[in-house]
């Protein structure tokens, strides 16, 4: 009988395989349809946004941007991350701390956007590849599932 696992071990150290999808697209896939997802939830509880909004640092785009405000009169701007859970960098750390690499991800996305937490409400967005959020992500998607339960009196939301 033939595999039929999408995955290939590739042999990184003597004794350590690192397996990986031979179907992966990458993670920008991944990271526009995080994206695509929460913009459309956004939009549907009444908050458009704007992509990668042009201006607000010097050097840096968050990727999404509400044109109203979203907590404490703040427009509310994230910056999206996918962190790969088997990437050998990860490897010691993800093994420690379930999650681990997820909030890590959160706190560098966090200093890079330091400036922006003056005037808007920064909330990064992390997941990784397994599925995992953050610490201040969960929370986040928690609150923006309510609402959109609320406004649209479905559950299934």
């Amino acid at each position: 009988m033939e595999d039929q696992s999408h995955t290939e071990g590739v042999r990184t150290q003597p004794g350590r395989t690192r397996f990986t999808c031979i179907k992966n697209a990458g993670r920008f896939p991944r990271h526009s349809a995080i994206n695509s997802i929460l913009k459309r939830s956004l939009t549907r509880i009444g908050l458009p946004s704007v992509l990668e909004s042009i201006g607000l640092t010097k050097d840096r785009r968050p990727d999404v941007l509400t044109l109203n405000p979203w907590y404490r009169s703040r427009s509310l701007a994230w910056d999206a991350t996918v962190v790969d859970t088997f990437a050998e960098s990860h490897y010691i750390v993800s093994a420690a701390i379930p999650g681990s690499v997820a909030t890590y991800a959160e706190t560098d996305t966090c200093r890079k956007y330091n400036d922006l937490l003056d005037n808007y409400y920064f909330q990064p967005v992390a997941i990784k590849t397994t599925g995992v959020y953050g610490k201040s992500t969960a929370p986040f998607l928690s609150c923006l599932a309510k609402k959109l339960v609320y406004i649209s009196g479905d559950p299934r939301e």
